[in-house]
């Protein structure tokens, strides 16, 4: 992928968010959304901005395999504080045994799932302890949490729903769930922009995204945000990095890709369409490697078509695009 301009998009919610996991399940909520959302998310926002003849050159670049923007999935911030996947299959005991992580048992280690950044970056360069899901400096761990345990993004609540059978009129309750964050907390994700005459644009549809709302109930006022645009940079990739870890969904575009992963976790992306032309409408299912996933070389990943049949008002993508991160030297993984 080309290197543009980087930024670190930090989205405050204003409202609760609804995030599906499940097809027609409703009382089950995610608490991120993956990259392919996000993108949805954007390019709908751009379309209600700019019609569709621009939205359709807009379009044209991802399949030209020269994307004009590029986006990683959403991951947590809380207190400023800016949180990564933990790469699969990265060899935690090897910390431990090094004296950087304190645990009392290693069932601890199996619970993390985030690191701060900056420690992925510089391969863990202070003593740590786990804080729940998160991974934590230990002289940090007091401007997180009192209790010494966990972090607190926020708290998972539901709403009671009724709905009326259209021919008997019978009532139905069934339970939506949502989350809802910490005032401190909130989600952040990368965006690169790669054609510069387009950064204002890409900009608008993002805040115009936070007005709409991000996920499902967007009617009812759900998923609002307020988006805030930090110019950032991370480490260049070089050939030398021996590892690069995923920070969004990749379906790989070529058998090398696929054996270039070497520590990874298998999603399958489906769902309804969301556009002006076609809601409620299935689309075709897609298996994607997971964010961190960890790769041995380069990849670029792909958008793939997922267009159902019989629906012909526009074409339906799932983007799957590599956003990498390189790991630094001197990171062990399980295999090392």
């Amino acid at each position: 992928m080309s290197k543009g301009k980087l930024y670190r998009v930090s989205m405050r919610f204003s409202s609760p968010l609804h995030i599906g996991e499940k097809e027609k399940i409703y009382n089950i909520t995610q608490t991120f959304a993956h990259s392919d959302t996000l993108m949805s998310g954007i390019i709908n926002a751009y379309s209600l901005l700019y019609g569709n003849s621009s939205t359709n050159e807009l379009l044209d670049g991802f399949l030209r395999k020269s994307p004009p923007f590029e986006v990683s999935s959403t991951m947590p911030y809380v207190q400023g504080e800016f949180f990564v996947p933990k790469p699969v299959g990265l060899n935690l005991h090897h910390y431990k045994d090094e004296g950087k992580i304190e645990v009392e048992n290693d069932k601890e280690l199996k619970k993390i799932k985030f690191i701060r950044e900056n420690d992925l970056l510089y391969n863990f360069p202070d003593k740590y302890k786990v804080a729940g899901s998160f991974l934590l400096p230990k002289d940090m761990l007091y401007k997180f949490v009192e209790s010494k345990k966990a972090i607190s993004l926020g708290k998972v609540k539901e709403r009671a729903r009724v709905s009326i059978d259209r021919l008997s009129s019978s009532s139905n309750i069934y339970y939506f769930s949502h989350f809802e964050f910490e005032s401190s907390a909130g989600l952040w994700f990368y965006l690169r922009i790669n054609d510069q005459s387009l950064e204002e644009k890409i900009k608008a549809a993002i805040r115009l995204l936070g007005d709409e709302g991000l996920g499902g109930d967007r009617t009812c006022g759900l998923g609002s945000f307020e988006a805030n645009f930090e110019e950032s940079s991370m480490p260049e990739e070089n050939d030398s990095a021996k590892y690069y870890m995923s920070l969004s969904l990749v379906n790989p575009q070529s058998e090398d890709e696929i054996k270039n992963a070497i520590s990874y976790e298998i999603l399958t992306r489906s769902g309804y369409i969301y556009s002006k032309a076609g809601l409620g409408i299935k689309r075709k299912a897609v298996r994607v490697f997971s964010e961190g996933t960890v790769f041995s070389g380069k990849v670029c990943g792909r958008v793939v078509d997922v267009t159902p049949q019989k629906f012909s008002q526009h074409r339906v993508y799932c983007f799957a695009l590599a956003f990498l991160l390189p790991l630094p030297e001197g990171v062990m993984m399980i295999d090392s």
